[in-house]
C-alpha cells in the first residue's frame, strides 16, 4: 500500500489570526470568535499534527 508524501507543517505559531482562519477554512468548528491557541489546536487536530 504506498502512502502519500506527509503534508509540510506550516509555522501555526508565526501566522496572524486572520491567516490561521483563512488556512482553516472548512475545518469544522473553527470561526473568528476563537482564541489563536484555538484555532492552531484544532487545525493540527484535523491534520493529525501533533
Amino acid at each position: 500500500m504506498a502512502f502519500s508524501s506527509p503534508e509540510t507543517q506550516p509555522d501555526l505559531d508565526a501566522m496572524t489570526k486572520t491567516e490561521l482562519l483563512e488556512f482553516a477554512a472548512g475545518i469544522e468548528g473553527v470561526s473568528s470568535t476563537m482564541l489563536k491557541a484555538d484555532i492552531i489546536a484544532a487545525i493540527k487536530g484535523a491534520k493529525g499534527w501533533t
